[in-house]
C-alpha cells in the first residue's frame, strides 16, 4: 500500500475516531446532561434541615406552661474528614461515645449524617472550640429544640405533651408531635413547619454563597395562650394534694369555670403526672378524669330535676311533695330516703336532698320531657372543649328504659358524666339558664405579636328561663346553710349556692357497694354574681363509712378552694350578710346557754 492510501486511511480513521468523540460529548452534554448534573449536584451539593421551633403555651397572664430550650445536634460530613480517627477521638470523650462508633458513620460517600441529637449549646460551644483548634473539617452544628414545661405536674392534664408518636396509620405516620392535652389538640397550630436549603461547598469546606440553591425558610409554630390563670390553677392543685393526702382516693378532680363565658379557670386531677418525663408515668397517671372520666353524678342531679320541673310550671319553690316517710314503691320496687321525711317542699327537697322527692319531680315530668331537659343540659353529649380524649357521658334512649328508671336518674343513677358536663350544666343554672361551650383557648398569636385567632364565649343554648334558674339558685344556697347538707362548704360572708353528690360504685356483680363511694360537690360563689363554678370530685375516699359523703368528704375541700381563690380575685364579703350571720350566730350560742 502506498504512503498516500495510508494516510489516507490514518485521515479517515481519525476523523471516524473525532465523530465518534464528539458524537459521545453530545450525547452526554444534551441526552445524559440532567443525569450527570444530578451525579455532581449529590457529590458537592447537600440538603440541610432547617428546623421550625414549636409554639409556646401560655396561661391567661402569659406565663409559660410549655415553651423551647434551644438545643444543638452534631452533623458530620465524612467528604471533609481527613483523619477520622482524630475526629472520632475528638468527640468520644464530650459525647459520651465510643471512638469505634463514631468511626462507623464516618464515611467520604456520607456527607451529612447526624451523629447525636440535642445536645447542649454549653456543650456544642465547647466542642466547636475544640474542632477549631485542631483545624478539623466537616463537623458542623445544626440547630434543635427540646420542649420544657416549667410548671411540671401542674396543669399536666390540659397542656399534654410533646414526644414521638409510633404508629401504623398511612395516613397518620409515626413521627415527633404532640401526643395529649392541648399539645396534641392544637399541634397544627403549634407545630409550625420544617424548612431546607441546598448549599454547595468548596474543596475546603466553606460554602460557596453565590452557588447556594433554592431553600425555604423555617414557618416558627405559633404561640397559643389559654384561659386557665396559674394562680388559680396553684390553688386548686394544692388544696387538692392535701386533700388527697389526707382522703387517700383513688383518684380525685377538681374543675373551675367561669360560668358567663365558659371559661375553663383551673382543671387539675390526681393522680398527676410530669410531662417533662412522660415515659415514667403510668397510664392512670396522664388519665385526664375531668373530661374522660364517667361517674354517676349522684344527687348533684337532682338541681336538673328540681330545674326541669320548675320551668315546666309543674311546682315551685314552695311547692309540697309527700315523701313518703322514707320509703315509696314504684315501679314495683322500694326507693328509700336517709331520713323519714314526711311532706317537703320542692326547695327543701334540694336542700335536704331527699331521693323520693326528686323522683317524684321527675315522675311528674314525664320520661319524655325529663329527657328532653337532661339532653337540653348536655348530658350524653361532648361539651366541646378543645381537649382531646373528651366522652360522651352515658344517657340510655328513652325507650331503653325500664319501669323505675325515670325515679333513679332524678337522683342521678343510671345515668353517666364527666366532671366537666356536670360543671357545664351547673354553670348554665348560675348564669341564668345559658349552656355554655367550656372555653380553654382564649388566642393564638405570632411571636411577633399578630394575632392569628381569637376563640369568643359561645353559647350552646338556653336550657330554662332566668327566672327558673333563680329559683334553683335560691333552693342551691339553702343547700350550704345551716340546715342543707352541705353547711361546710358555706363561706361567711358570702352566698354560697351548691348541690353534694354521693354515689354508689357497683361490685363486680353489678350491686351496689355500700362501702365504696364517688363524692362530690359542685357549687358556685358569690350566689348572685358568680366569680366562677367548681366542682370537686374524690373516687374511694378512705374515711368511715358515715363520713363517705360529698357533704363531709367534697365540700369542705371546696370550701379551702374557694376561699383563697375569692382573695385572689379580690372578690370582697357581703358587709350586710356578715353582719347577720353575726347576729345569728350570736343568737344560737345565747339559746345554747339558756
Amino acid at each position: 500500500m502506498s504512503l498516500k492510501s495510508r494516510a489516507c486511511i490514518a485521515c479517515y480513521g481519525l476523523g471516524a475516531l473525532f465523530t465518534g468523540l464528539s458524537a459521545r460529548l453530545i450525547h452526554i452534554s444534551v441526552t445524559q446532561h440532567e443525569e450527570y448534573a444530578a451525579t455532581a449536584r449529590n457529590n458537592h451539593v447537600k440538603k440541610v434541615e432547617l428546623i421550625a421551633l414549636r409554639g409556646s403555651i401560655l396561661d391567661a397572664k402569659g406565663a409559660y406552661l410549655a415553651r423551647n430550650e434551644p438545643l444543638r445536634n452534631v452533623v458530620l460530613d465524612g467528604s471533609l474528614i481527613r483523619n477520622p480517627q482524630a475526629a472520632a477521638d475528638l468527640l468520644a470523650g464530650p459525647l459520651k461515645m465510643s471512638a469505634a462508633d463514631i468511626l462507623d458513620h464516618i464515611s467520604p460517600t456520607r456527607p451529612y449524617f447526624v451523629l447525636k441529637k440535642k445536645i447542649s449549646e454549653e456543650l456544642a460551644g465547647t466542642i466547636d472550640q475544640a474542632v477549631q483548634k485542631a483545624r478539623m473539617k466537616g463537623i458542623t452544628f445544626a440547630q434543635d429544640f427540646k420542649r420544657v414545661y416549667p410548671a411540671k405536674d401542674m396543669l399536666c392534664h390540659v397542656v399534654g405533651f410533646f414526644g414521638f408518636e409510633e404508629t401504623d396509620s398511612k395516613t397518620r405516620p409515626s413521627g415527633f408531635r404532640g401526643i395529649e392535652g392541648v399539645e396534641r389538640s392544637m399541634d397544627n397550630w403549634l407545630a409550625g413547619q420544617d424548612g431546607w436549603r441546598y448549599i454547595e461547598k468548596d474543596g475546603r469546606g466553606r460554602e460557596l454563597v453565590n452557588h447556594a440553591g433554592e431553600e425555604r425558610t423555617p414557618r416558627n409554630g405559633a404561640n397559643v395562650r389559654l384561659t386557665v390563670d396559674l394562680n388559680l390553677q396553684q390553688i386548686v392543685e394544692s388544696e387538692l394534694a392535701l386533700a388527697c393526702k389526707r382522703l387517700r382516693p383513688i383518684k380525685a378532680s377538681a374543675v373551675m369555670m367561669n360560668p358567663e363565658t365558659g371559661e375553663i379557670l383551673a382543671l387539675a386531677n390526681r393522680p398527676s403526672f410530669d410531662p417533662n418525663e412522660p415515659g415514667k408515668a403510668r397510664p392512670e397517671d396522664r388519665f385526664n378524669n375531668a373530661v374522660a372520666g364517667i361517674m354517676e353524678p349522684g344527687s348533684t342531679f337532682k338541681a336538673i330535676t328540681a330545674a326541669g320541673a320548675i320551668d315546666s310550671h309543674l311546682v315551685t319553690l314552695n311547692t309540697e311533695v309527700w315523701c313518703e316517710n322514707g320509703k315509696w314503691k314504684f315501679g314495683g320496687k322500694w326507693l328509700h330516703d336517709h331520713a323519714p321525711y314526711g311532706l317537703l317542699t320542692v326547695s327543701q327537697i334540694v336542700e335536704k336532698s331527699s331521693n323520693i322527692g326528686a323522683a317524684k319531680l321527675a315522675v311528674q315530668l314525664g320520661e319524655e320531657r325529663f329527657y328532653n331537659y337532661i339532653r337540653s343540659f348536655g348530658f350524653g353529649q361532648q361539651t366541646g372543649i378543645a381537649l382531646p380524649g373528651e366522652v360522651r357521658g352515658l344517657l340510655h334512649p328513652r325507650n331503653t328504659w325500664s319501669s323505675i328508671s325515670i325515679s333513679r336518674i332524678a337522683m342521678g343513677q343510671e345515668v353517666g358524666a364527666t366532671p366537666l358536663q356536670i360543671t357545664a350544666a351547673t354553670c348554665a343554672i348560675a348564669n341564668g339558664g345559658r349552656l355554655m361551650t367550656p372555653k380553654l383557648i382564649h388566642e393564638i398569636r405570632e411571636d411577633d405579636g399578630t394575632v392569628l385567632a381569637t376563640y369568643q364565649p359561645q353559647e350552646v343554648r338556653r336550657v330554662i328561663s332566668d327566672v327558673t334558674a333563680g329559683k334553683v339558685r335560691d333552693a342551691l344556697i339553702k343547700v350550704t346553710g345551716p340546715k342543707g347538707t352541705a353547711s361546710r362548704a358555706h363561706i361567711p360572708g358570702f352566698g354560697v349556692a351548691g348541690k353534694t353528690g354521693t354515689a354508689q360504685k357497683y361490685e363486680l356483680d353489678g350491686r351496689p357497694s355500700h362501702d365504696r363511694h364517688v363524692t362530690s360537690f359542685v357549687g358556685f360563689v358569690p350566689a348572685e354574681k358568680p366569680a366562677f363554678c367548681l366542682m370537686v370530685v374524690f373516687d374511694e375516699a378512705k374515711v368511715k363509712a358515715s363520713e363517705d359523703v360529698g357533704g363531709m368528704v367534697a365540700a369542705p375541700v371546696f370550701r379551702s378552694i374557694a376561699e383563697k381563690a375569692l382573695a385572689y380575685l379580690g372578690v370582697q364579703p357581703d358587709p350586710l350578710l356578715l353582719q347577720r350571720e353575726k347576729g345569728e350566730e350570736l343568737t344560737l350560742a345565747k339559746a345554747g346557754r339558756n
